[in-house]
């Protein structure tokens, strides 16, 4: 699994080298939520939210996700969706937030 450079964590978490270390080790954490950057429909960048649970299937071993963001709980998430999306439309007058991280973080998908 790849973790962006810039990381955005959820205030609640502690510990977030530790949480990175047991995520990579695929040692479940029953309140861990990620937000990853994966191809969309059309090639373009989207931006989901999921229980790190899911690393555990045969298709996220396969292909690791881009790892944007952790957080504490699914309302985390859906918070730190938000404040993404607000920082996308500060930056750069658009609210897609799955386009501002690709370009931010050199991600590619077809646009």
């Amino acid at each position: 699994m790849k973790f962006y450079k810039n990381l955005y964590i959820s205030p609640r978490i502690q510990n977030p080298g530790r949480v990175k270390k047991d995520l990579a080790c695929g040692k479940g954490q029953f309140m861990i939520y990620l937000l990853v950057l994966v191809e969309g429909p059309e090639g373009r960048p989207q931006l989901e939210i999921m229980h790190c649970a899911n690393l555990k299937q045969d298709y996220y071993r396969r292909r690791p996700p881009f790892i944007i963001g952790i957080a504490q709980g699914r309302a985390d998430a859906i918070e730190m969706v938000g404040e993404i999306t607000n920082e996308a439309f500060r930056m750069t007058g658009d609210w897609n937030a799955a386009a501002y991280l690709s370009k931010k973080s050199g991600v590619s998908y077809r646009s």
